[in-house]
């Protein structure tokens, strides 16, 4: 599922921006999301930004050094991004309007991207919205597994990759997982059993012990849940929609606001598990 919130922000006030960032990254980590801001002082390569990111949230304040607020947003409104803006300042704001854009004062601009980030949380739990993030986040993870498993082939991995990942059906999602987690506790154990004191006692073998033991849940955490919510209808029970897998035993998914923290920070951590393994395999 989505687990990255991706936010613009424009402000040359450095230390404001810093200290409500602080915050609303503590704010949404509590909620399994990772925050994630793309910070400018003035308009300059802003409009880079907008096009080459999936953006939640577009922050801007009214004075900049080069020129005002207003006129970034025109300029995003131009090249067809109509993202929720919140616009603020610490006096009177413009009189033009955008369609999308809040205005409110500097002093409420936490509070007021609080309501908005909350709100677009709630219609981001819409089911139909979910299954399609669950799916295609545990395809990026899958991914990130196939370019894993390539790298360790070196230097056959094109014969590795012509042969066996891409030949449909011969690799799926579940043995791809099941071949790093060999891979990790192989190389675990090599180090393990080094005669080499340095070698046993590396920060390698302390990352790779911990990932051992995070990557160990990725078949239940990332594999078995994605194939569930894939293949699932929606049922209303007490009047609140849930999820009925359609394979396997009868499984429910109750969507409500815990149960999505829980599945966002397991996939985060599976996300981050993998990254690391990038770096130490």
């Amino acid at each position: 599922m989505k687990t990255e919130f991706l936010a613009l922000w424009v402000d040359d006030n450095r230390p404001f921006v810093e200290s409500l960032e602080v915050e609303l990254r503590d704010w949404l980590d509590e909620k399994g999301f990772e925050l994630k801001t793309f910070m400018h002082r003035d308009k300059t390569k802003v409009l880079d930004d907008v096009k080459s990111n999936d953006l939640e949230l577009i922050i801007v304040d009214y004075k900049l050094p080069k020129g005002n607020g207003d006129g970034i947003i025109e300029e995003i409104r131009e090249i067809g991004c109509y993202q929720d803006v919140i616009f603020y300042s610490e006096g009177e704001l413009p009189n033009r309007k955008f369609d999308g854009v809040f205005y409110v004062s500097k002093q409420d601009a936490k509070t007021r991207i609080k309501e908005l980030v909350e709100l677009k949380l709630k219609r981001s739990s819409d089911l139909a919205t979910l299954r399609g993030w669950v799916v295609a986040d545990a395809i990026e993870l899958e991914q990130m597994i196939e370019e894993l498993l390539i790298k360790w082939f070196t230097p056959k991995h094109k014969v590795f990759e012509s042969q066996v990942m891409r030949k449909f059906g011969v690799f799926d999602f579940n043995r791809k997982q099941m071949a790093l987690n060999s891979i990790i506790s192989e190389e675990l154990k090599t180090i393990q059993e080094s005669n080499d004191e340095a070698v046993r006692k590396s920060d390698r073998g302390k990352q790779l012990s911990k990932c051992k033991e995070i990557f160990s849940a990725f078949e239940n955490d990332v594999v078995h849940y994605r194939n569930a919510v894939a293949h699932s209808k929606v049922e209303i029970k007490d009047g609140k929609k849930r999820l009925k897998a359609l394979v396997g035993k009868d499984q429910y998914f109750e969507f409500d606001e815990i149960n999505l923290i829980e599945s966002r920070k397991k996939f985060r951590a599976q996300r981050d598990c993998l990254l690391t393994l990038f770096e130490i395999l």
